[in-house]
Formats: C-alpha cells, structure tokens, sequence
C-alpha cells in the first residue's frame, strides 16, 4: 500500500508531465524523475515483509468476566519487520465495549510487537472475535505492508469470576475476619478448631493450647467456631423488573454476579448451596450440594438465565421450592422491590417461605432514583424528580417493613455495592447462627 511520500511524488511526477505541454525541454527531467522514483519504490517494497511471515495471537481472560474491565493483548511476530512503525486494528466486537479500536506501536528489534486495549462486557454471551489488521512500514518508506492475521474465536463471556478470584486471595491473607473480632458462639452450639493465634488478656484458659505453647514460647489460644454445615438457596427472579438497568449492567446482570460470588462465599465455609431461576415458570433448578464443583455447575446455569418480558410467579417458585428442598435452609431471593400492591405476590410468597426457612430478600435501587434525591432543586421538572424519587423510595421501604413484621429478612442496597453487602449480610447470619 503506498505511503503519503510515494503518493507525493507521483503527484510531482505528474505536474512534470503536465508542464512538458509547454516546453519540450522538460522531457529529460520528466523521464529521469520518474525512474528515479520508480527505482526507490521498487527498492523500498522489496524491503518490505513478505505477507507469510507475520504470525499473532490474542491473549485475554477466558471466560471473560462480566462487568469487569479486562485486558485483551494482542502479540504480533514478524523478524523481517524490526524496527518498523505499525498501526494494528483488533476485530473486537463492539459490544464488549473495547477503549481503543485502533493501537500504535512499533516492532522491537526481534520483529516482536505487543499492544493491549481493554474491554467491559455490559452482558453474557458468546461473542465472535475476527482477524487482527496490521499496517507496517519503514520511517521514511514510500510503501507500506497491510494485512489482515487470522486469530477469529468465540469467547464466553461469564459471571464476574474475577470478584471470586479477588475475595478468594483475601481469605488466603486473612482478610475474612476483621482485626481484632472473635468468631461468635452462639450458646449450646457445638464447636470446632478454627485456628490458633496469640494469647490475649481476658481469654478463657481452657482454650490454651499447651503443645503450642510450649512449642513457640509463648502463650497460643485455639480459637474455635461453632459448627456449621447449614443450607443456602439462591432464588433468582428473572421477571421483567430484572430487565431494568441499575449502572452499567441490568438489574439481572447484577444478580447473577451477586449469585455466583454468594455461592462460592457458602461452598467455601462448607455449606450447600443450590440455584432457582424463575419467571413465570421455573427455568433452571440445581440442587444444594457442597464442594467447588457445585459453584462451577451454579455458573454455568447462571450463564445461560436470560430475563423475561413476564411478571414472575413467586407463589410458583415458593412452591416449587417447598416441594424439592425440604430442609431448613437460608433462602436468598434476589428480586426487585415496588409498593405493597405490585409486590403482593412477593411478599406472600416470601412470608410463606419463612414458615419453613429463613428468607431474606434482596432488592437494587436504582442509582439514579437515589442520585436525583441528592441534587439540588433548582427548577420545576427537578422538583417532580425529586418528589417521584422520595416517594419510590417511601413505598420501597415500606414494603420491606412489612416484610419484616412478617419475619422475613431485607436487603435493600444500589447495584454497585450488592455483591459486597450481601456476602456481608450472609457471613452476619452464619455468625448469629440464624441459619
């Protein structure tokens, strides 16, 4: 492909010709012009890498996780092309909300070249990834070498994997518990060692564990928690209230990687964990089991959930689940939350279900409702914001009261902290042994 020079150059060429219509004399200087530039462009292109000797690859999470910004690495290899300048193009689909649709760089002196962009996946799915264009050329060159690098695949994108991967290595440093508390015992529960640490004034001395003592100099307490091997259950409303928006991800995007964080949290303090997704009928069922094969069967039914455009049946779901878990278990019902009238089925369906278990039912605000309470008035239509938004706000919360009055337990938070919160709340319980 020609550079800028070569096309000026042809341009000269070209007024040269044009100027021989008025003086003959100009024919020598036309004709050695344009073998001169003849000469170096076929010269420059010979020097150019042949197409067969590029070779790339694409480096990326995979899956990828949802609503995580991640890293895509695009590695290009070409040893005849060191040195040179490249402009490298990614087919990347445009859903995955990439940064940069074009990367600048320049091959190092081995013919390697990397560049990185970043993607966002506002949603999960499969998406088709094409070739990788690359454009190359010497500083000062009159052509330049273009093409397209197969590197066409389809990658997954998930569940927030990422956020697991995150809270995982914060167990591993001790990050769990906070500084400075003690593991809960509620009374009559039966305990288990949980780990040792430094003697501290106020401890109880049966708790001292002598063999350590002895073996590092200095007082050491076994710390013990009770024992805990209880049930979770995480309903999954996919009615039409879930295809709303609350920041970047709707309303089920967000649920799903509260989900898939919340089972991994239950799977690793050593209880079962199982899955219902619903709408207006039951769409996917997987049973409470324990172990970290279970958290890999939840994502890959969590994957696949899609909402719906039907009101959910949640006197359906609440039957469907007294029916198939029997057992006492902490059901976790990740839902949207309107007045007591649009929400009756809800909380019917909730308040029977604390029958039998312990609900605790979970709700988005919208971020924008609750930002519009906060900015100033200063016109009439911010005034009907204000007051639509205090009043959705009044209904909310009054629904989540009578779910209390009722027994059942609420959680009302904004999208960007659900997943945090509700591991909170989860690991509150366990303390309590509510469960």
């Amino acid at each position: 492909m020609p550079e800028r020079r070569l096309l000026m150059a042809l341009i000269i060429g070209a007024a040269l010709y044009a100027l021989t219509a008025v003086t003959a004399a100009l024919w020598p200087i036309v004709v050695l012009y344009n073998a001169a530039v003849v000469g170096l462009a076929l010269r420059d292109a010979r020097r150019l890498p042949g197409p067969g000797g590029f070779r790339t690859q694409r480096l990326l999470a995979r899956p990828l996780s949802l609503g995580a910004r991640q890293e895509v690495i695009v590695q290009i290899s070409a040893p005849a092309a060191a040195g040179m300048a490249a402009r490298v193009g990614d087919h990347v689909p445009a859903e995955l909300l990439p940064d940069a649709r074009e990367l600048l760089g320049r091959f190092d002196g081995s013919g390697r070249l990397e560049l990185s962009y970043h993607v966002q996946p506002p949603h999960r799915g499969a998406f088709h990834f094409g070739r990788v264009d690359v454009r190359c050329s010497r500083p000062g060159g009159w052509w330049a070498r273009q093409l397209g690098l197969p590197a066409a695949e389809e990658v997954a994108v998930y569940p927030d994997v990422l956020q697991v991967r995150t809270y995982q290595l914060s167990v591993r440093r001790g990050l769990r518990l906070a500084a400075g508390l003690r593991r809960d015992r509620p009374p009559g529960a039966a305990t288990a060692f949980a780990a040792l640490r430094d003697y501290l004034p106020g401890d109880d001395m049966r708790r001292v564990d002598w063999k350590a003592t002895a073996r590092r100099d200095r007082p050491i307490t076994a710390e013990v928690e009770a024992e805990r091997g209880q049930q979770l259950l995480i309903a999954l409303d996919c009615g039409r209230l879930m295809t709303a928006r609350a920041g970047r991800l709707t309303k089920l995007d967000n649920a799903v990687n509260a989900a898939l964080l919340l089972a991994w949290v239950a799977q690793a303090h050593g209880d079962r964990v199982g899955l219902v997704a619903f709408a207006d009928r039951i769409l996917g069922f997987v049973p409470p089991q324990r172990g970290s094969a279970q958290v890999r069967r939840i994502n890959q039914a969590l994957y696949a959930v899609q909402a719906r455009s039907a009101e959910p049946d949640f006197q359906g779901a609440a039957g469907f689940l007294a029916r198939r878990v029997p057992r006492r278990s902490l059901v976790v019902l990740l839902t949207d939350v309107l007045d007591i009238e649009a929400s009756a089925d809800l909380v019917a369906s909730a308040l029977h279900l604390g029958r039998r278990h312990l609900v605790l039912v979970v709700a988005m605000a919208d971020p924008a409702v609750l930002a519009s309470l906060t900015q100033p008035v200063a016109t009439a239509l911010r005034a009907y914001e204000w007051a639509a938004a205090e009043e959705l706000t009044r209904i909310r919360r009054t629904s989540f009261e009578v779910l209390q009055r009722g027994g059942v337990l609420g959680l009302d938070v904004t999208a960007g902290e659900l997943s945090p919160r509700l591991v909170e709340r989860y690991l509150e319980l366990k303390e309590r042994a509510l469960i």
